[in-house]
């Protein structure tokens, strides 16, 4: 967790369930994985909206430093990154095995979830759509690094 003693109590209890979740995925491969995570994701922010909205507001309002909140997010990526490269120890997707795997993956949720905050989707929808976007992801994780020339 971060080592921030000043870090709001709130994204610090958001900061460790997002580590457990991630933690707490049993899948075997990135496959699963993936899946679980979306189905996750949906289900947390479900359930936990009203928290991450006080998170991000007060982040907002500067009540949270710029500094502890992308603190706590790098440590919440960290944890995702390390799970995924143990997960695909055969090397098949290749973005997993950059600084930046396991923000793409991020990055792809939470954009979703924005989405959902905002009216677009709803978590039945989200959870629907969950094989396709799934589909999408592992696509973008298998596209080769690129090599500076």
């Amino acid at each position: 967790m971060s080592n921030n003693h000043d870090m709001d109590e709130l994204l610090q209890q958001l900061e460790e369930d997002y580590v457990q979740a991630v933690k707490s995925n049993e899948s075997k491969n990135i496959e699963d994985f993936v899946e679980q995570f979306l189905y996750d994701s949906w289900a947390y922010n479900e359930n936990n909206i009203e928290n991450i909205k006080s998170v991000l507001s007060r982040y907002t309002r500067n009540e949270i430093y710029r500094a502890t909140f992308s603190g706590s997010f790098n440590e919440m990526v960290e944890h995702l990154q390390q799970k995924l490269k143990q997960l695909d120890q055969s090397g098949k997707y290749p973005v997993v095995h950059t600084n930046n795997g396991a923000s793409v993956l991020v990055a792809f949720v939470d954009g979703l979830v924005i989405q959902y905050y905002v009216g677009i989707y709803s978590v039945s929808q989200l959870r629907s759509m969950t094989p396709f976007f799934k589909r999408l992801i592992l696509e973008a994780l298998k596209v080769e690094a690129e090599t500076k020339k």
